[in-house]
């Protein structure tokens, strides 16, 4: 249990980066088939443009040769000329470079929009089926809302109501919240806490901060019995003999 939840978000995370590199290759595929399909479905119009932009350089060619070869008073009185060549040679330099900057056009923006969609779909399913941010399937207790995490009670006294008594009372009061509260399934000599691997820290801190009711209480790992019963909660306060009468002795 503790492995699978251990590798959930590093597989979520493997994932999320495959499927963002496979939208990256159907991107950079979308945009070559476009590219090559332009490309040859524009080769009579790229014919014409080239014939066009060099009639274009050849006609500003001679009316540059015309007007250096007009004296001043004609010049002036050809003015429709100079612009005409002026506007030949600006016309020519435009198609070209839109030409150009035409073959250099990214994929269909729809290709755009669709990547990012699937990506955004894929970081919610990611970040709740794997845990990467958050997420609870009302099952695993890892933190209450304070930042602490969930504590199961487990009474191994044989008293009955003992467990919810101490968890109302103690665990609560703390400012813990309570998991499984039940019964240890076995007798248990000493109250003690009991942490899953990596929780050792939290245990040390619930221990002291029950010391006031229950007074000085160890601290272990937990076994496979204990385990099971806290059903995903990774610290249990196993109620022991020693505090049979807390409250009274239960109800």
């Amino acid at each position: 249990m503790h492995v699978i939840e251990s590798i959930g978000p590093i597989l979520g995370i493997v994932a999320f980066v495959g499927l963002a590199t496979l939208a990256f290759l159907l991107f950079q595929q979308a945009r070559d088939l476009r590219r090559l399909r332009e490309w040859a479905g524009r080769a009579p119009e790229r014919a014409q443009e080239a014939a066009e932009a060099v009639q274009a350089v050849a006609e500003a060619s001679r009316g540059e040769e015309t007007e250096a070869g007009q004296p001043a008073g004609e010049e002036e009185a050809t003015p429709h000329g100079r612009v005409g060549a002026a506007w030949a040679r600006v016309r020519g330099a435009v198609t070209l470079r839109l030409a150009a900057l035409d073959r250099r056009l990214p994929v269909d923006g729809r290709y755009v929009l669709a990547v990012v969609a699937i990506l955004v779909v894929a970081a919610g399913v990611l970040t709740s089926g794997f845990g990467v941010v958050g997420g609870d399937d009302g099952k695993h207790h890892d933190h209450g809302s304070s930042g602490k995490p969930h504590v199961a009670v487990l009474n191994g006294t044989g008293v009955s109501g003992l467990a919810a008594l101490v968890a109302k009372q103690v665990v609560k009061d703390a400012g813990y919240k309570t998991g499984t509260v039940a019964n240890a399934g076995s007798s248990i000599a000493k109250t003690v806490v009991m942490f899953a691997p990596a929780h050792e820290p939290q245990a040390k801190k619930l221990a002291k901060a029950i010391k006031p009711k229950l007074g000085d209480t160890p601290t272990k790992a937990m076994t496979a019995d204990v385990t099971a019963t806290a059903n995903g909660a990774p610290l249990a306060l196993g109620l022991g003999l020693d505090d049979a009468q807390f409250g009274g002795g239960g109800a």
